[in-house]
């Protein structure tokens, strides 16, 4: 180390002091003016890699305090006067926090529902949830599983009915979420606080039902095919003891060149046949593009995600633009749409997603909620709704869920029936009449250890369950702060 840079290092210890001091009382105007050189502040910086984000941080004499792999990047606290020579060297990328972008995450911010279009009190409007819970459906006796990253252990907005189901992530504990895409779609499906569709209040779709954390993903987002699979063989083993009726899977991959003999399908059709509703994700990768699995399954219940224009007023609705649809090879349209555009809801406090949305102005709102947008979010609020089905008519097949669901659809609009299935959800004002719809007549799917290439396909497609492939083609890939992950799709408009 030469002197000039141990030289500006004590420098920058001694305004770090100040900084200190000038909190607790009057500074002299030579030390303001060293504070607002010398001070450091909190940035996302990314590179080709963590460890090459990081270097370049601590070669600028900044402080890493969360290595973001998932994004091949870091959070650092940097020192002000370094920060634009950081973001000027090749191959880096700063994000700043910028003054006067971040009130929303103050204490004491105020929240009101129902200014806010993608809060869930106009969400649950636009899809009827509140003319159910004014006929005593909310999810009353119905349990959910939700398999994804964790739930973060909120007692204020779950109580009791949030239950630690298994945890294949390695971490042994179903209740943490490193990672907070869990816990966001928890709030949409189960969250409660205040009473129920009160203006003040924050409502769930299903505020009542019980809800199983099942854990497939580490605090980094990673996952395999191997651990959802455990996921879904024990929501399928556990049926019977935790009366689990509907599987929320916020999820998927590139289809399979048939579903047929895809392993994931057959492991969802199975729990479809023990009467369990499976929702699923359409995929985030746009119309004309095809579902991703197990969405495009056309047993199961698929979601695509629908764009309220940042209003309330429902004649503005489109089909989101990232909401995936069939193609022409394989035509299987999404079943429903349903509001997945800058949805609000918690945040896992500390997670990766806490820590990356803070950075960015207009997704936190107020000290509780997210804003989050996507197929993932779109399959939350229909999990919710199928809770609200099946307190109406427990006895109802999964099939007879789906054709309630699909039946009542309505407001199609002038789109492409690849987009947008059957239309916009919302739920009938009268008791569900659709029963005994039986088969859909599909062909199952099956993955035997006695065809030969069963075992190939199975660690081909685990491979793809790695990195980029956890929600999407993009989910942690090179483009998650991008367009597609922190931008117009995941975060949405702030408005």
């Amino acid at each position: 180390m030469n002197d000039q840079t141990e030289q500006r290092r004590q420098r920058r210890r001694r305004g770090r002091g100040v900084v200190l001091l000038s909190i607790a009382g009057l500074a002299l105007p030579g030390q303001l003016l060293h504070q607002q050189h010398d001070a450091s502040v909190e940035v996302l910086v990314r590179a080709g890699s963590s460890a090459a984000a990081a270097a370049a941080v601590r070669a600028a004499d900044g402080e890493v305090t969360n290595e973001l792999s998932i994004i091949e990047g870091v959070v650092a606290r940097v020192p002000a006067d370094e920060v634009d020579a950081l973001d000027a060297r090749p191959g880096i990328d700063v994000v700043h926090d910028r003054d006067g972008k971040l009130a929303a995450v103050l204490p004491g911010t105020t929240y009101d529902p129902q200014l806010q279009a993608g809060s869930m009190y106009n969400t649950a409007r636009l899809i009827g949830a509140d003319t159910a819970w004014a006929q005593g459906y909310t999810g009353t006796g119905v349990a959910i599983a939700l398999v994804d990253s964790g739930v973060q252990a909120n007692s204020t907005y779950f109580g009791t009915r949030l239950v630690a189901g298994a945890d294949f992530s390695g971490g042994n504990n179903a209740l943490t979420d490193g990672f907070g895409h869990g816990t966001h779609l928890a709030g949409i499906i189960a969250g409660q606080q205040g009473p129920i569709g009160g203006a003040a209040s924050f409502t769930g779709i299903a505020p009542n039902a019980k809800l199983y954390s099942v854990k497939v993903a580490d605090g980094s987002g990673a996952t395999s095919l191997a651990k959802v699979l455990q996921g879904l063989d024990w929501v399928y083993k556990n049926r019977t003891t935790t009366k689990v009726r509907v599987v929320n899977l916020s999820f998927g991959v590139a289809a399979y060149d048939d579903y047929t003999r895809d392993p994931l399908s057959a492991a969802v059709e199975r729990l479809w046949n023990a009467r369990i509703v499976v929702v699923a994700a359409a995929g985030n990768l746009g119309p004309r593009r095809g579902l991703v699995s197990p969405a495009y399954d056309p047993t199961v219940l698929a979601v695509g995600a629908l764009d309220t224009n940042g209003t309330v007023d429902p004649a503005d609705d489109v089909p989101a633009a990232f909401s995936a649809g069939g193609r022409e090879d394989d035509p299987r349209p999404p079943d429903v749409l349903v509001p997945g555009r800058s949805i609000q809801s918690l945040k896992a406090t500390g997670s990766v997603l806490d820590n990356v949305t803070k950075l960015i102005p207009g997704s936190q709102v107020g000290t509780a909620f997210v804003k989050g947008s996507g197929t993932s979010q779109a399959a939350a609020v229909m999990s919710g709704l199928a809770a609200l089905y099946i307190q109406a008519l427990p006895t109802q097949t999964a099939d007879d869920v789906k054709a309630n669901i699909t039946q009542y659809a309505s407001q199609k609009g002038a789109f492409d029936d690849a987009v947008q299935g059957f239309g916009k959800v919302r739920i009938a004002t009268e008791t569900p009449v659709y029963t005994g719809w039986g088969t859909q007549g599909n062909a199952p799917a099956t993955v035997s250890a006695t065809v030969a290439d069963a075992t190939a396909d199975l660690n081909a497609r685990a491979a793809s369950w790695q990195g980029s492939q956890w929600l999407g083609s993009q989910w942690l890939g090179s483009q998650w702060l991008g367009s597609f992950w922190m931008g117009s799709i995941w975060m949405g408009t702030p408005g």
